[in-house]
């Protein structure tokens, strides 16, 4: 092979090594520009979301006052006065009510209450998020972020229960229709699991701290 010809092959194979390294870089510069692209369209598609959303506050805020009127209708009215003296009584007979009724309609006798735990009776607040009352302030209940709700007397009963999970959905949707004739909140509730038998829905120890409110009736 004489001078030219190896000079022609040389510069082909230098022409395709650089055209090779311009595909791939090209590739990869391809794919991170459709990678871009496609963020791009997200955050296009997030945007019109929260436009959308800021178009529709002052609806959403009249719905969020009209929904606070009736909550604080409910409260006042819905439900027959009770003495502050029998919250706890009444609480008590109440939920052992619902207990059986969830046993009865389940046919989960299982479900049972092992232990009921009256805190101290207080007025609901709101909670102002100023950074104070450490370690209360962390636990505010669901019920002292109400403004409508403040000054209303609650009590806390930490309440230990046993039951089968499905039980347990029926009964906390029963307490969300105020089938306790009573407004209550919850915060928080624990699952542990317990033996199960024959292969089937295992029975669960449940601990549940519930804020309940005391009967105001008509204002």
């Amino acid at each position: 092979m004489n001078t030219p010809m190896k000079v022609a092959v040389a510069v082909v194979i230098i022409a395709l090594m650089g055209l090779g390294f311009y595909v791939v870089d090209w590739s990869e510069k391809k794919k991170k520009i459709e990678e871009l692209q496609g963020q791009y369209q997200e955050k296009e598609a997030q945007k019109k979301r929260l436009e959308e959303d800021v178009a529709k506050l002052e609806e959403y805020e009249k719905e969020a006052e009209q929904l606070e009127k009736e909550l604080l209708s409910l409260v006042q009215s819905k439900f027959t006065q009770e003495e502050p003296e029998l919250f706890v009584a009444n609480y008590i007979a109440e939920i052992e009510r619902m207990v059986v009724g969830q046993q009865e309609a389940t046919g989960d006798y299982d479900f049972k209450i092992t232990s009921i735990s009256p805190k101290g009776q207080k007025m609901s607040q709101v909670n102002t998020g100023d950074g104070e009352g450490g370690e209360e302030t962390a636990q505010a209940t669901a019920a002292e972020e109400s403004e409508t709700l403040s000054g209303f007397p609650t009590r806390v009963f930490d309440m230990t229960m046993t039951a089968k999970y499905s039980t347990l959905v029926d009964f906390l949707y029963e307490l969300g229709a105020l089938e306790l004739d009573r407004l209550v909140t919850i915060n928080q509730i624990s699952l542990s699991p317990g033996d199960t038998e024959g292969g089937g829905s295992p029975t669960l120890t449940v601990t549940i701290p519930i804020t309940a409110y005391l009967r105001q009736g008509s204002q």
